[in-house]
């Protein structure tokens, strides 16, 4: 998930890949449906699900990205990680976010939904969910990646005057 110059933030066959089946421990992909919220491409899971560069200010959001375990994977926890690209280092002025949406039904245990990670540029995230197994990743696990812009000192500077001022009144 990111930004790529002459990408958009559409479904592009030769920049978007979806995500394949061969069995193992789990599966991670951002979810789109043909005709759904202007989306264009087909149905699936997207590995790679690249979008247009974002201006200043701008904020984008991948959702549902979704994490299931493979029918055949026996473990108790799931792991599931995320960490920039080191070939392509994200934009340093941003803040990413991976928010928790929902969990599989019957499932106990883990981080509650609405939990909020902030992933770091410089180390890998790995959250450990109580496994769950399926052949439709729609049920499973449900997060949110966003990118958003880091407020500029000036404006966090103003922020913090007029608290202080609407605190005084």
């Amino acid at each position: 998930m990111g930004a790529w110059s002459g990408a958009t933030d559409g479904w592009e066959k030769d920049v978007d890949t979806f995500a394949t089946t061969y069995g193992g421990l789990g599966y991670a992909g951002v979810y789109h449906a043909e005709g759904l919220n202007g989306w264009t491409g087909p149905t699936g899971f997207l590995y790679n699900d690249l979008r247009a560069p974002m201006s200043p200010g701008e904020s984008k959001t991948w959702a549902p990205l979704c994490v299931w375990g493979d029918l055949t994977y026996t473990g108790e926890v799931l792991p599931f990680s995320m960490e920039a690209d080191p070939a392509y280092p994200p934009p340093a002025d941003r803040r990413y976010l991976l928010e928790l949406l929902a969990r599989p039904d019957g499932v106990e245990g883990g981080p509650p939904v609405g939990t909020v990670w902030e992933l770091s540029l410089e180390r890998l995230l790995t959250l450990y969910l109580p496994l769950y197994v399926t052949n439709n990743g729609l049920t499973g696990y449900q997060f949110a990646f966003t990118m958003t812009a880091v407020p500029e000192p000036a404006t966090m500077a103003a922020l913090a005057l007029a608290t202080l001022f609407l605190r005084r009144r």
